[in-house]
């Protein structure tokens, strides 16, 4: 096991847990707090949520996915292989759905509150909460193996 093969690992490991909690949040607890945003504060509300999460989520996902390409090639066997390119897939599945399905949503809302659409969010971000999770699990898997 090469030392950059376990530098790796533990910022991605790191990096992957703070966006799985940081998911769960958002699932749980902020996109269904929408709601009580009264009509007439919300444009603001959803244009300081986009702004605001955007500076905390984009260095995080961009610094995940590199990683999760670069553990690839660095697996010290052909399980740890498997476990990176499986987690890999999940964090193209993850900017898939952020891009073509949550983004277009958000720029919905910032045109007014709309209860169907804070719906709609709520519902499709389980992609990216259950694929999140799932990296999560492989992250932790990749210790165990390596």
């Amino acid at each position: 096991m090469t030392q950059w093969w376990m530098i790796s690992l533990i910022a991605h490991g790191a990096v992957t847990w703070f966006l799985v909690g940081l998911i769960w949040i958002v699932q749980r607890v902020h996109y269904p707090s929408m709601h009580y945003v009264e009509p007439d504060r919300f444009v603001t509300f959803e244009t300081m949520h986009c702004e605001r999460i955007g500076q905390v989520v984009a260095p995080a996902m961009i610094l995940e996915g590199s990683l999760a390409a670069a553990l690839v090639p660095l697996a010290p066997n052909a399980l740890a292989m498997g476990l990176a390119v499986t987690g890999t897939v999940l964090a193209a599945v993850i900017w898939w759905s952020t891009f073509f399905i949550q983004v277009p949503l958000h720029n919905r809302l910032q045109q007014g509150k709309n209860t169907d659409t804070i719906n709609r969010l709520v519902a499709t971000n389980w992609i990216r909460t259950v694929a999140w999770s799932a990296r999560g699990g492989i992250a932790a898997g990749l210790f165990l193996v390596s």
